[in-house]
């Protein structure tokens, strides 16, 4: 004789559905919270998404978690969702990734960033909201961090693209000009002078 097809005489022989779980009229078995919603009281019909700002990953759980800093969880979330490049969060809870603050002019912000993360010597940022920071061209150079702007080699000198200092020309040669990008465009001393 099968079991399962036994029919129950009294409601004092039901199971009672556990936490973590949800039983619809009649089951004939509890079946877990899928990953995104919970159940924290037993005898419940259905599951609850998780909250705004919260997540859960397991099945079968009663408690969602806190979404971190540089993530963002919808309501029902299973997962942490990082805020996007050019976007980041120091704060946890988020609930959408709108709330992720844009990076500023001079920084980036690789794909869940906790903070804006200043542009180094050599490169800069002029946009905010940007995913990485851009290397000076040549005949420019940038010496300080969180750069917005590079700056034009000046006379005398020249830069490589990247630069984050002004290279001087080397001895016996010379220029008047600005934004020089390599040594070969320093022009030779004249005949009879001092470079």
């Amino acid at each position: 004789e099968d079991p399962s097809l036994d029919v129950m005489s009294d409601p004092g022989q039901c199971v009672t559905c556990a936490a973590g779980t949800w039983c619809s009229v009649g089951s004939a078995a509890a079946t877990p919270c899928a990953a995104g919603t919970i159940n924290p009281e037993p005898r419940q019909a259905e599951c609850a998404s998780c909250a705004a700002g919260t997540y859960q990953h397991e099945q079968g759980e009663t408690a969602c978690f806190g979404c971190t800093a540089g993530n963002y969880c919808p309501a029902g979330s299973s997962a942490e969702l990082p805020c996007p490049g050019g976007r980041y969060s120091s704060a946890g809870g988020l609930a959408q990734d709108t709330q992720c603050s844009s990076c500023p002019a001079g920084s980036a912000c690789s794909t869940g960033s906790t903070s804006a993360s200043a542009c180094s010597p050599g490169t800069y940022q002029s946009s905010g909201g940007q995913s990485t920071c851009d290397e000076c061209g040549g005949g420019s150079f940038k010496a300080a961090s969180g750069a917005g702007t590079c700056s034009a080699c000046t006379a005398g000198n020249y830069c490589r693209a990247g630069s984050s200092a002004e290279l001087s020309c080397p001895a016996g040669r010379f220029s008047a000009e600005e934004g020089l990008s390599d040594d070969s465009q320093c022009a030779d001393c004249p005949a009879g002078s001092f470079c």
